[in-house]
């Protein structure tokens, strides 16, 4: 990676930390989008199907405690399932 790829991907970490609501979130991934519109020959997955498989990757290494504050809105599950089965 370059140093402005570097840089990039540290911004949106730095966006993706700072998420904290449901407009936030939107606007986070309409980011990603043009992300990796720019971006795309840096990104790890060049595929939705790849994307997706990491996503499901991601969620069951995720072991930070975010759980347990997710899993007390048990809709919230079924609602990030029906967001990514509608787009």
């Amino acid at each position: 990676m370059t140093t402005t790829e570097l840089a990039n991907n540290d911004q949106m970490y730095e966006l993706a930390h700072k998420v904290r609501s449901k407009g936030e979130l939107e606007r986070f991934i309409e980011r990603l989008a043009e992300d990796y519109e720019i971006n795309h020959a840096v990104w790890e997955n060049h595929s939705v199907p790849d994307f997706l498989i990491a996503l499901a990757d991601c969620s069951r290494r995720a072991g930070d405690g975010t759980e347990a504050l997710i899993v007390q809105r048990a809709d919230f599950w079924q609602h990030m399932a029906r967001l990514l089965l509608a787009a």
